[in-house]
């Protein structure tokens, strides 16, 4: 399996997790899905800046080309992928965390699990990884500036607004 799947590029790291601004873009981007509305089936991928505002957002009924098409909007906007985060409203899997990694992103939010492919990924590339973010709270499964970085499931850290 290790062959299968080529390394995450590595990322610098954000300055540190804001806690308040991922919850603030989880809260906002249901109400953004236009064609979630409409269909009741569509995922969505969301640039965020650092105080948690939603700056693009591509929906799709695929959570990958939703991201997919959220990193070709970024690669062609003026936009400094250092300087935000991006949220996706799905799991994260371990293509995502590529994906992400290769856009120079650090920060990858979701808001339902990360497999745990994802998760190891995530940690070897420096990418900071967060789940399950709904209703005022959210899980960080790897915080790349932390000295305790979790390294199984059981090591994350839980936060509540």
């Amino acid at each position: 399996m290790q062959q299968a799947i080529r390394p995450a590029k590595p990322v610098q790291p954000i300055a540190r997790i804001n806690h308040l601004a991922v919850q603030k873009a989880a809260a906002q981007i249901a109400d953004r899905q236009q064609l979630r509305k409409l269909t009741g089936a569509a995922h969505g991928a969301a640039w965020c800046d650092a105080s948690g505002e939603i700056v693009l957002l591509r929906e799709d009924v695929g959570r990958h080309n939703a991201l997919d098409k959220l990193i070709g909007a970024l690669q062609h906007s003026d936009i400094d992928t250092r300087q935000g985060f991006v949220l996706v409203t799905s799991r994260a899997s371990y293509e995502m965390v590529q994906k992400t990694c290769a856009a120079g992103i650090s920060l990858l939010v979701a808001v339902s699990a990360p497999t745990a492919l994802a998760i190891r990924l995530a940690e070897s590339a420096g990418l900071s990884l967060v789940g399950f973010t709904r209703h005022q709270r959210h899980v960080v499964y790897n915080d790349a500036n932390s000295q305790k970085a979790s390294s199984t499931i059981r090591s994350n850290t839980f936060y509540e607004s």
